[in-house]
Parts: C-alpha cells; sequence; structure tokens
C-alpha cells in the first residue's frame, strides 16, 4: 500500500486532459487511478464526476433546462423535419432517464426554476421514458427544493385520452406540431405512406381540449403556405387553440419574393393579434423582445443541453440531429458529466462566432443566430446563416420591430 499515491493528486492529472476535451476513455482513467489510489471503481467514477462539474461551476452558468430525446423514431415523415437524417428505432433506455435527470440536479447549482422539453422524434413513441422522467424530475426537484415545468412537442397523432389526463395532471405543456388547416398542413407534415396527418393531428389535439385549456400550436411555414398563415391561425383560433409558436422552414431556400411575403404576412397576422389578444391568445414571437438577449449564440451548451437516447449530450435538439455519426460539439454524456470544457467554452463565449460576425459586418446588429441552422447553411455551428440574418433584418425593419406590448 506504501506505493499508492493521493486521490487529489490522481485527480488533478486528469485535469487537463478534461480542458483539452482528451478525457476519452473513462473506463481506463478510473482504473489506472483506481489501481494508483487504491480507491474502488465507483468511488473514483464519482470523484471524477464531481470534479468535472466543479470545473463547470467555476467556469460557465448553471444548467436549467434539459431537451430529453426520447427516440429517433417517429410515425410521420414530414418533408421538413431537420431530423430527417438521423432517424432510426434507437429509444432511451430508463437508465439513461435518470442519469440524465440527476444531472441537471446537480449542473443547476442554486438555480430553483428547471425546465424540462419532452422531445424525439415523436416523444410519445416512447411514453414510457416520458412518465418516469416527468416523476422522477418531480421527486428530485422536491428533495432540493427546486420547481420543475415541462413541455412536450408531438405531432399529436399519437394523444390518447391516457396521454392528455397525464399531461393535464402533470401540467406538461403538449405542443402540438401543425402547420395549419389541412391544406396547408398535408403538403409537408405526411406519414410514411404519404398521406396527410391534419385529420389524425386535429383529432389529438381536440382531445388534449377535453382535459385541459391551454391548448398550443407549433406552426412551420413553408413559401408555399405563407399566404394561408392569418387564414389558418384564425380558424384553429376559433377551434380552440390558445397559443401559437410560428416559425419559418429553415434548410430549405427562401427567394427574395418569398421572404417579402412571409413578413408581409407576419405583420397581417401581428395586426389581428393586437385585436383578439385578449381571447386569451398568445402568439410567442410577438411577444418576445427584438434582439431577445445580450450575448452571441443562444441557450444551447449556456443554459440548456440535449440529451440523446444513448445518453451523449448536445447543445440542442438540432444540433445533435445534424450528424448522426458525429456528434457536433459534443459536451460528453451523462455518466461522467459536461467533461468536453472546450466545446462548452466555445458554446458559450462565441469567439469564432464573433469573429465571422464580425468578418460580415452583421455583428452590431445581429448576434450569430442558430447554431443548427449555420451549420445547415455552412457546415459550421459559428459561422452565421447569412439567410437568418436577413429574414432577422427584414422583421426588424418591418412593423413587428415595435413593441406590440
Amino acid at each position: 500500500m506504501s506505493g499508492l499515491i493521493p486521490l487529489e493528486r490522481a485527480l488533478n492529472a486528469i485535469l487537463p486532459g478534461v480542458l483539452e476535451a482528451q478525457l476519452s476513455d473513462f473506463d481506463t482513467v478510473s482504473e489506472q487511478i483506481s489501481v494508483d489510489t487504491g480507491q474502488s471503481r465507483d468511488a473514483v467514477a464519482q470523484l471524477v464526476y464531481e470534479t468535472i462539474a466543479q470545473v463547470n461551476d467555476k467556469l460557465f452558468p448553471p444548467l436549467t433546462q434539459l431537451e430529453m430525446v426520447y427516440t429517433e423514431g417517429c410515425n410521420l415523415a414530414c418533408a421538413y423535419c431537420f431530423e430527417k437524417d438521423m432517424l432510426g428505432h434507437r429509444r432511451m433506455p430508463l437508465e439513461i432517464a435518470r442519469k440524465a435527470i440527476d444531472l441537471l440536479m446537480r449542473y443547476s447549482r442554486d438555480a430553483d426554476e428547471l425546465h424540462i422539453a419532452h422531445f424525439g422524434g415523436e416523444p410519445l413513441v416512447n411514453f414510457p421514458a416520458v412518465r418516469f422522467t416527468t416523476e422522477y424530475a418531480e421527486d428530485r426537484a422536491a428533495k432540493y427544493g427546486k420547481s420543475v415545468s415541462f413541455n412536450m412537442t408531438t405531432n399529436g397523432t399519437l394523444i390518447t385520452d391516457e396521454v392528455a389526463a397525464y399531461c393535464a395532471e402533470h401540467r406538461i405543456m403538449a405542443m402540438v406540431s401543425l402547420d395549419g388547416l389541412q391544406e396547408s398542413n398535408d403538403r409537408y407534415r405526411i406519414d410514411k405512406r404519404g398521406r396527410g396527418t391534419f385529420e389524425r393531428a386535429f383529432a389529438g389535439l381536440k382531445t388534449l381540449m377535453r382535459h385541459q385549456e391551454w391548448i398550443g400550436v407549433k406552426i412551420t411555414v413553408m413559401p408555399e403556405t405563407c399566404d394561408s398563415l392569418v387564414h389558418d391561425i384564425q380558424h384553429l383560433y376559433d377551434s380552440g387553440v390558445n397559443q401559437f409558436t410560428i416559425g419559418y422552414a429553415t434548410g430549405i431556400p427562401w427567394s427574395h419574393d418569398e421572404r417579402s411575403a412571409y413578413v408581409r404576412n407576419m405583420e397581417r397576422l401581428h395586426a389581428w393579434y393586437i385585436l383578439h389578444r385578449e381571447g386569451p391568445l398568445l402568439i410567442t414571437e410577438f411577444e418576445e423582445e427584438d434582439i431577445g438577449h445580450s450575448y452571441f449564440g443562444c441557450q444551447a451548451g449556456r443554459s440548456s443541453v440535449s440529451i440523446s437516447v444513448d445518453g451523449e449530450i448536445s447543445p440542442c435538439s438540432k444540433v445533435l440531429a445534424m450528424d448522426k455519426k458525429n456528434l457536433l460539439a459534443r459536451l460528453g454524456d451523462v455518466t461522467h458529466g459536461v467533461y468536453q470544457i472546450n466545446n462548452r467554452i466555445e458554446l458559450v463565449g462565441c469567439k469564432q462566432l464573433k469573429a465571422t460576425c464580425n468578418k460580415a459586418g452583421i455583428a452590431n446588429e445581429y448576434q450569430g443566430g442558430c447554431f443548427a441552422t449555420n451549420y445547415q447553411a455552412n457546415g459550421s455551428l459559428f459561422e452565421p446563416n447569412l439567410d437568418d440574418h436577413d429574414f432577422t433584418i427584414r422583421l426588424r425593419n418591418s412593423c413587428l420591430g415595435c413593441s406590440s406590448k
């Protein structure tokens, strides 16, 4: 035993590897430290986990949000889906979900408000994992004196009375992806047999309405559906939908005229919204500040991360889906924590993104946009998507640039 070295020295020896994002084989490292120190493998693993967490504590803001990717599978085949190249059959095991919640509790530090997004693929394909995560997170949050809220993005076709009742009981805000009325929705939101999905998704909405008052819809606008946007939202509102999240489809070309049409129809929608917002009605995009925040980049990797089906940690679900063979800006895994520190430094500090925005002459008006759509356009998370920049400037220069409040 006299040849053993102190555990603190062994842990300090691995920190340079952590900071250089080179610590790729934790089993080998833990085994070597166990041999060198005489500590059990489990004890070493826990101490390595805690050491890595402490490094994050000193360098970064707390993590307060998780996106849980419960499955790579989906029962639909929407034409514009950013995950279409990722889709497979793997589902998140409950043990991975448990470790993800434990990681959130540890990395949230003294933050007392946490948020979990149930996501996929289609999360209801793996509803047992949704239930487990919800209840385990509620239990852990209560233990640590924190509150936790939930949302779920779903295509709506698998919503049953059981699912709707569970969402109401646990206050899961189920946002149904529905791109307008039947003609608009069924152009691109189709199943694997090429059939439209409006009737099934709307039936899911009606099921939700039987259990709760708040009903949300997420609309992705394609160039061909711009002119239907106002009409579709008005009728969905009359049908009982009271919150909308709206965004233009990314990863596809938009001509100059099509971008103008999108802005024009958003202006029309904004005018209608001002007259009806006490309905109650909420359109998320009209309640956000113009810039949105004072830093480059976004919440991805800063206060929010995404957990893959096998427990890898990604900045967000969109980035996770960009390259399934080589996870972009990988941050670590739920077993060992956020150990790829250099990747998180770049996501939070955005040194490259600032430099490329400065080079393009847009840094004073645009803070880099979405990492994932940057990659779609340029093959780099840190080179701004100039199409997104153009949309942002057009919307800012329209009447939407003024506060609706």
